[in-house]
């Protein structure tokens, strides 16, 4: 649901949200539920601003009760230099709220109730978003990281897969919360069903990701000229599902073809893996398909 617009940015809000508010009111929180809405809009502000400075264009931003999502045009998953960056951010402008509010207390002297209900709030999403699982901020760091070993896939679904193990405690968590009376079972089990989904929606997009990737590789190298290179070997019975696992964006990737004795055949580059992605599907032989050869 659609609320407004900041720096020209649709900003939304997640259903889930609307109904932590509702609920709030019901019980008589709505000003905490309030507070925690700005600490969430603060949160996603920083990411917002950070992937102006990398020049990248925001589609929108959609608050969660845990935290936000800002979707970019750019291809950013593809750029782990600045995924994890852009990532970061967001905690650690909760951490810097926390201080700022340290600062400012003796001079407006909040009623040390607020003021530590203040705290806790940005202590809890700073901690939970840096926790190592899609689509959380921590999982993109450590996607970031991995994508440089296991390639873009593979280490999309490994942090979604951890996304979805942590889903799961959280409702089980807030099951047994329930069950013994403790009063934010609730907002556990709801934490856990939202993270579940967004893990999963983060598996499933992760092919159309790349593949934008990878059409979009044509204009980069023509726009950039020059990008670092990676070299990898495969056997001329390699196919290029299995080449593609292993490309670390955002290096330009040219693939040593040999045959069954190690003697080398001939090679690929990346824009004739992208053709013959198209063209041909992922099942391919990178032996069919050797283009220069020795």
């Amino acid at each position: 649901m659609q609320i407004g617009t900041y720096f020209g940015i649709p900003l939304k809000v997640n259903p889930f949200f609307l109904l932590l508010l509702a609920a709030a009111l019901a019980l008589g929180l709505l000003p905490q539920a309030l507070l925690l809405f700005a600490v969430v809009f603060w949160h996603e502000t920083f990411h917002v601003i950070l992937a102006k400075l990398y020049k990248l264009d925001v589609l929108e931003v959609e608050l969660l009760p845990f935290g936000g999502v800002a979707r970019l045009d750019a291809l950013l998953q593809m750029n782990p230099e600045a995924e994890w960056v852009i990532a970061v951010i967001g905690p650690l402008s909760n951490l810097l709220l926390i201080s700022l509010g340290f600062l400012i207390q003796p001079r407006l002297n909040l009623p040390p109730p607020w003021f530590d209900f203040f705290i806790e709030v940005n202590w809890g999403m700073a901690f939970f978003n840096l926790l190592p699982a899609l689509p959380l901020d921590g999982g993109r760091v450590l996607r970031s990281i991995l994508v440089r070993r296991h390639g873009f896939k593979r280490a999309t679904d490994l942090a979604a897969r951890i996304g979805q193990g942590l889903s799961a405690v959280l409702v089980l968590w807030g099951g047994l919360g329930f069950y013994r009376g403790w009063a934010n079972s609730l907002i556990f089990t709801l934490a856990g069903i939202l993270l579940f989904s967004a893990a999963r929606k983060e598996q499933k997009t992760s092919s159309y990701v790349f593949m934008r990737y990878l059409t979009a590789k044509k204009q980069e190298l023509r726009l950039k000229r020059v990008l670092s290179a990676e070299h990898l070997v495969a056997t001329k019975e390699t196919s290029l599902g299995e080449i593609l696992r292993h490309f670390q964006p955002p290096r330009y990737h040219f693939v040593w073809v040999i045959d069954l004795d190690g003697k080398i055949t001939g090679f690929l580059s990346e824009l004739d893996l992208i053709s013959a992605l198209l063209e041909q599907g992922l099942s391919v032989k990178v032996g069919d398909l050797v283009v220069y050869r020795i």
